[in-house]
């Protein structure tokens, strides 16, 4: 079993952080790849590596920072141009990514894997030259004079004191000092410290640090860097002796340099003047200034999800309320009535924007999924001998979390199809007057309450015919049903399971599992797949989702006694509809609408209800969307919209086709909540027999 020099928290703490700098760090490098060394790419990369580096010291995973120290070395031989920027440099780099994942996970289950970074490190310094033996744990850097004091310092004109406070609330002290520790030293020169870095490496620490650094970089650039580490409460800058004028940043307002002579003479601190146009931070990462204080505090996504449900509560009792309130004032008129149903408007108004602000608390950028993305078309591209340019657009586009959390397999099938399938070759492509690099471009965009994520390329589109030839040869269809399909309704077979147009069967496609699971997790998700595609010119998919799983607007429709809820997402329209207008067409009930086939579906039948319409002249349709195909329910009767907190059935009854989860209505009744896809697909299916509840 590893053991860490860390305490719980602040491994929580480290594993947290440490996936942050490894996202960060996967999207650059392949930025990186793409745009050549440019400075300001080069220092945030050297900035993540530089943090991990020190984190994962101050905790003590040599090996990880073994790892790290070696790829510092690397962006530092690209930082000063020493180094060119080639696919083999990229591709260490990138594998290095792995192994530190690798060994995070050491972290998680506290035992020691079977990864070992010695050969990787050793690759990182032979593709530079380098000579140095590598995977021991490296020292942090000791700089020339560094066994000076505070007050033994040589002051010239490019020397700076900088005292850095950390958050008294900091779990990770020691590894937040070393971290503003190799910051500065990225700019410049670490003269002395105080802690020095053996004691901050022992941990004898408190929750400052004050360096003399000889700048040799834009001290504003160091300041800003400082700043933006994690848990750094203030900074403060000051020069030494010799130091006659202020400087430019002190005239910018960024800080204000008081002349430590007497403190460096005498072996103390200089103190450090903080005038009104001096520079400090807040924990929170926010500068200080006249208009306020910022702040942000990090909180268990368990706890959110607390809140949600107490909000669901709410909202059932909220809908609840108002019911009574309205029943009461038709029996009563009494003045009292009336002031319980006012405060039952306020009260119904308060639990709205309190739902309203829980659930933007829970919403996140869609860049924190789509930043995991670019590594996965620059390697399957590579793989593959194809020239891919991905385009990332609408990264601030924000959504659940939980949505989030569900949307990564289904793009990443979908970014697969398109570089495998959709993509030429750059011969073909040649050939064929296009570019030689192809293009595939994501991104995200809301439409009223919900988020639209759009996949495409501009590839060769989607073969109709082809695809018609592949289903009947796989027994998907019959030749006669094939023939009766249009294009589109073709074109929908890529979604069917075990659908696969690939001759061969690879690592990467020809199982026919990946459109199939992406609509089927789409639709889990309350949300539909669409496909457009033009021949020659490329091919489009549109994932439409809601904001939330949470809580949703729903049409509630009757059948007999019982109260049903459908998402208001699948609903296209509601019909009343005479029995006379329904036919049977290929041994299904189906009804003309504006010239089109509706097929319809008896919910009674569906979920093995009895049917209370008996001889009614007339029935209600709620025509549904699934995919690009429409059905129409059968109902008794339409009960308007409500909005329904969505709770599961639980362990107890289990998965159920056709039912998504349930609600509880203002009178404290049990409504189910459809899942309109799963019901079609299972009342379409031959066995359809077996899916009644």
């Amino acid at each position: 079993m590893l053991t860490f020099d860390a305490a719980p928290d602040e491994l929580r703490l480290f594993l947290q952080e440490a996936e942050e700098q490894l996202q960060l760090l996967d999207q650059d490098i392949v930025l990186l790849e793409k745009e050549g060394t440019r400075p300001e790419l080069l220092q945030e990369i050297f900035r993540a590596a530089h943090t991990l580096k020190g984190s994962s010291a101050a905790i003590g995973h040599k090996k990880m920072a073994s790892l790290t120290h070696s790829m510092e070395n690397v962006l530092d031989q690209l930082r000063q141009g020493r180094a060119t920027c080639s696919t083999q440099l990229i591709d260490l780099l990138l594998e290095s990514l792995d192994g530190l994942r690798l060994l995070k996970e050491e972290v998680v289950t506290l035992e020691e894997g079977e990864f070992d970074p010695t050969e990787l490190v050793n690759s990182l310094h032979a593709i530079l030259g380098l000579t140095e033996g590598a995977a021991a744990m490296p020292e942090p850097p000791r700089e020339v004079g560094s066994q000076l004091s505070l007050g033994e310092v040589i002051s010239t004109d490019d020397t700076l004191r900088i005292r850095v406070s950390i958050a008294q609330d900091c779990p990770l002290t020691a590894a937040r000092l070393l971290q503003v520790y190799l910051e500065a030293s990225s700019f410049g020169q670490v003269v002395s410290s105080s802690p020095s870095v053996e004691a901050i490496e022992r941990m004898e620490v408190g929750h400052s640090l004050e360096m003399v650094v000889r700048v040799s970089e834009d001290p504003e650039g160091l300041l800003k860097a400082i700043e933006t580490l994690p848990d750094v409460a203030e900074v403060k800058l000051s020069g030494l002796a010799g130091r006659d004028q202020p400087s430019t940043l002190a005239q910018e307002g960024v800080c204000d340099f008081a002349s430590g002579a007497a403190a460096a003479e005498s072996g103390g601190s200089a103190p450090a003047v903080a005038s009104s146009g001096s520079s400090s931070k807040t924990a929170s990462g926010n500068r200080v200034n006249g208009s306020g204080l910022g702040k942000t505090v990090r909180i268990d996504v368990s706890r959110l999800d607390d809140l949600i449900n107490l909000v669901g509560e709410l909202v059932i009792d909220r809908t609840r309320l108002t019911q009574l309130g309205g029943q009461l004032q038709t029996k009563y008129d009494d003045e009292c009535i009336g002031d319980l149903g006012d405060t039952t408007q306020h009260i119904g108004r308060i639990v709205d924007e309190l739902q309203e602000s829980i659930m933007k608390a829970r919403m996140l950028p869609v860049e924190s999924l789509f930043n995991r993305l670019p590594r996965v078309v620059r390697d399957l591209a590579q793989r593959i001998g194809k020239k891919v340019d991905f385009v990332v657009e609408g990264k601030e586009t924000e959504l659940d979390r939980s949505v989030i959390e569900e949307l990564h397999d289904p793009l990443v099938h979908l970014l697969r199809n398109c570089v495998d399938h959709g993509i030429e070759s750059a011969e073909k492509r040649t050939a064929g007057g296009k570019p030689e690099i192809g293009t595939v471009r994501l991104s995200a965009m809301h439409r009223e309450n919900r988020i639209l994520i759009r996949v495409e390329d501009d590839g060769n589109g989607i073969d109709a015919n082809r695809v018609r030839a592949t289903a009947v040869k796989r027994g998907i269809l019959t030749q006669e049903a094939a023939d009766r399909l249009s294009d589109q309704e073709t074109i929908e077979l890529i979604f069917a399971a075990g659908f696969s147009t690939a001759e061969t069967v690879s690592d990467v496609s020809g199982r026919g599992v990946g459109m199939d699971i992406v609509r089927t997790n789409i639709e889990k998700l309350n949300g539909s797949v669409s496909v457009e595609t033009w021949p020659g010119k490329g091919t489009r998919f549109t994932l439409e989702l809601p904001l939330t799983l949470a809580i949703i607007d729903a049409l509630m429709v009757g059948l007999g006694n019982e109260t049903l809820a459908i998402p208001l997402v699948s609903v296209v329209e509601t019909l009343r509809v005479l029995r006379s207008e329904i036919q049977w067409i290929n041994k299904r009930q189906a009804i003309q609408l504006r010239q089109k086939v509706l097929p319809l579906i008896d919910l009674d039948q569906a979920l093995g209800l009895p049917s209370h319409r008996g001889s009614l002249d007339r029935v209600f349709v709620v025509a549904v969307r699934v995919g690009e195909n429409r059905f129409g329910l059968v109902v008794d009767s339409l009960l308007g919209e409500l909005q329904v907190v969505i709770k599961s059935l639980g362990r107890q009854v289990g998965n159920i086709p056709g039912v998504t989860g349930a609600t509880i209505l203002g009178d404290g009744r049990v409504a189910l909540i459809l899942d309109v896809p799963s019901l079609v697909k299972c009342m379409l299916d031959e066995q359809s027999k077996g899916c009644a509840a």
